[in-house]
């Protein structure tokens, strides 16, 4: 053996010696450092060596994850974040999403700002899946008033349980989700308190809803109470393909309908929905496909937390 190879023998002896310090008994660069006599920059400089070379080969176990299909959805539709979930067990599907929205809430919402609910089914279990003190100093406002049979799925109740569960604060809003005619939808607002949870509603930092789609049988507007049967009928005739927490009505082609309902209804304004910073929804199931479709080509969430099925149908159709 000349002096050359001799050379690289012994770097590489050094680099295999340098990777099990490191990897399998999790010394520090810096203590590898001071027990070989070297510095630490090199004992950097051999880690990264030793992975070019092959000696390190490092693997990572995705399963349960789906990051390339995450990076799909975000890059087709400009989404800050996306998460999905295995939504294989279709019982407990909503329960995945409820959970993947309450960690993706304690892991991102600032200190200090506001976020605005609605309401719904899906919404109302993501409570049960937080924690207290892992979100500080939030307040909870809804987006809109609420009415029926219901009130655990009003935007209100489900500001409540947020607040309760992570010991914060919330607003809440004594009105119905719409008025019986515009002249009574003028003497709520004039309400000074209606008006102030409205307004902190208007301006928070984060808008967390969920979407329905009236057209399906046994949805959640129809069976809840949330709508009367007039409505319901109204909303069919519109045909609304995508309710955006009741604020917003879209048809298939994404187009605003149902004025005679904006006309009396006690929530913020869809431009208002429209401008807050980071808007997160929340969805599941088949059902849903053509809402959240819908909402994303409007340009109406920057967050989406959903199951897989909705995520591959998504991705193929922006193909």
């Amino acid at each position: 053996m000349n002096t050359l190879e001799g050379g690289m023998e012994l770097n590489k002896r050094l680099m295999i010696n340098i990777c099990g310090l490191y990897y399998e008994q999790d010394l520090t660069q810096q203590e590898i450092a001071k027990q070989l006599g070297l510095s630490r920059i090199k004992v950097s400089r051999l880690l990264k060596k030793a992975k070019a070379d092959g000696i390190v080969k490092i693997s990572i176990d995705y399963s349960g994850t789906f990051l390339e299909l995450e990076h799909k959805l975000k890059e087709q539709y400009r989404l800050k974040n996306a998460v999905v979930v295995d939504g294989s067990a279709s019982s407990s599907a909503k329960k995945k999403v409820a959970a993947a929205a309450a960690l993706f809430l304690e892991n991102n919402l600032a200190a200090g700002t506001t976020l605005a609910a609605g309401w719904g089914t899906t919404l109302a279990q993501i409570p049960d899946f937080l924690h207290e003190g892992r979100v500080k100093k939030i307040l909870f406002s809804p987006i809109i008033g609420g009415h029926g049979r219901d009130i655990d799925i009003h935007a209100s109740s489900i500001t409540a349980r947020l607040a309760q569960k992570t010991a914060c604060d919330s607003l809440y809003l004594l009105s119905p989700a719409f008025a019986q005619t515009a002249a009574e939808k003028k003497i709520l607002l004039n309400d000074r308190v209606i008006n102030e949870v409205l307004q902190r509603s208007a301006a928070a930092d984060y808008a967390l809803f969920s979407l329905g789609n009236p057209m399906i049988k046994n949805s959640s507007a129809a069976m809840s109470g949330y709508f009367t049967g007039e409505e319901i009928n109204y909303l069919h005739r519109e045909k609304v393909v995508c309710d955006v927490a009741s604020v917003l009505f879209l048809d298939a082609e994404c187009r605003p309908c149902c004025e005679e309902i904006f006309k009396r209804s006690i929530g913020i304004k869809a431009e208002e929905l429209q401008k807050i910073p980071v808007k997160i929804c929340v969805v599941e199931g088949v059902s849903k496909h053509l809402s959240v479709r819908t909402a994303l080509r409007a340009k109406l969430i920057d967050v989406l937390i959903l199951d897989d099925r909705t995520a591959h149908y998504l991705v193929d159709e922006a193909a």
